[in-house]
């Protein structure tokens, strides 16, 4: 077994249980069947490309990521003008334009 193909299987059954989601929900959202997630999983199948950046947008990973190649998770998309404010003293976020 190829190893690249375990790395992402574990890290893609990781994901599944972190979200405490079953293979037939993965398989269902993204249009495949339940035993192409298994098989995923298990390292005997490896998706496409376009499959894996289905995979990667539907858990907001990166492809590095399902591949073991950083052990780092991008942070998931976050709204712009929140993350502005979080640093933002409250007294000038609130104060009304002249």
């Amino acid at each position: 077994m190829d190893e690249q193909r375990q790395i992402f299987g574990d890290r893609l059954r990781e994901l599944r249980k972190e979200k405490r989601l079953r293979q037939d929900d993965i398989a269902v959202d993204l249009n495949v069947t339940r035993q192409t997630i298994s098989k995923y999983e298990r390292g005997e199948r490896q998706p496409d490309y376009c499959m894996l950046i289905k995979i990667a947008e539907y858990f907001q990973v990166s492809i590095d990521y399902l591949f073991g190649r950083t052990p780092i998770r991008p942070v998931s998309r976050f709204d712009e003008r929140e993350y502005f404010y979080s640093f933002t003293p409250p007294m000038v976020a609130d104060k009304p334009a002249d």
